[in-house]
């Protein structure tokens, strides 16, 4: 039999209203938001359901309201949630990790909320996405720019779509040199700051330290990781690959195609969007991908 695998998305993903026909329908769900909103300190349910597109793509706001649609979508599938292996994108590895059963949602709501405020205050830097744009060409424009400053790769999302992160000014010559070697556009993305490069330290540090109170479990299920693209099972691994997250590159391709390789045949999207759908639809074309909506009476 295939393995199941749920996958988790991150930041990007949410749109308004998200999450609102799951609080009507489910008593459960009710009570998650409502317990999300004691710890967040602000009314997840009203930011998801009744705020616009800018005030819900603030990423103080966006992280906890992503990763409590998510929660409330595993909850709502109740005894149809059964899966043998968990990943997420970025901010979604927190909602894994719950799921997986390492933390409880109350301990990675309050994880999630500090990494969304953290995030939030890093004002230096910015990330694009060069459409079109092949691996060795991003790969190349990056190293000739290393020299002037800080620009990495972000995020390795699939064959097609690579993102980059680093300084402004770095980030403004690479799309010009890529656009030279061919990539259709240069999207610069509404982020406040440089995710997943060494412009985020102040937040890495920052988040050490409240993952730090934190109390992690081995994973009960299989668990692949960001930072390197496989499985990982030791609770302080864990931990600390957490840590390393904030500054080192989304390795989502070989989190697809390790997870491929040990017999996983179906993937979940659990949480708001079709963002990860996309994605591994376009790393392997031999696998089945859908989303929660099909789960649920």
């Amino acid at each position: 039999m295939s393995r199941v695998g749920y996958v988790f998305p991150g930041q990007g993903s949410q749109f308004p209203g998200m999450g609102k026909e799951l609080y009507d329908k489910f008593s459960e769900v009710r009570e998650i938001y409502n317990r999300a909103k004691n710890i967040a300190g602000f009314d997840i349910a009203e930011i998801s359901f009744e705020s616009d597109k800018k005030t819900l793509s603030q990423t103080q706001y966006t992280q906890p309201c992503i990763f409590t649609h998510s929660y409330a979508v595993l909850i709502s599938l109740g005894s149809k949630a059964v899966f043998d292996g968990v990943a997420g994108h970025s901010l979604g590895e927190y909602s894994a990790l719950v799921a997986a059963k390492v933390f409880s949602f109350e301990d990675g709501l309050f994880a999630v909320t500090r990494r969304g405020e953290l995030m939030s205050e890093a004002k230096e830097g910015t990330m694009l996405a060069p459409l079109g744009a092949k691996l060795d060409d991003v790969q190349s424009v990056v190293d000739e720019l290393k020299d002037e400053g800080i620009i990495e790769i972000a995020n390795y999302n699939s064959p097609t779509q690579f993102i980059i992160s680093g300084e402004k000014k770095l980030l403004e010559k690479a799309g010009e040199l890529l656009k030279q070697r061919g990539a259709r556009r240069i999207i610069p993305l509404a982020v406040s700051g440089a995710f997943h490069s060494p412009l985020m330290s102040d937040a890495q540090r920052e988040m050490e330290k409240v993952l730090s109170k934190i109390e992690f479990s081995s994973p009960k299920v299989d668990f692949y990781a960001n930072v390197v693209g496989d499985k990982v099972d030791n609770p302080d691994q864990i931990r600390k690959n957490l840590v390393l997250q904030l500054t080192h590159p989304v390795k989502w391709m070989d989190i697809v195609n390790s997870m491929i390789r040990d017999g996983f045949k179906n993937f979940v999207e659990i949480g708001p969007g079709k963002v990860l759908q996309g994605l591994i639809s376009k790393i392997s074309k031999d696998v089945e991908v859908s989303g929660w909506q099909d789960y649920i009476d």
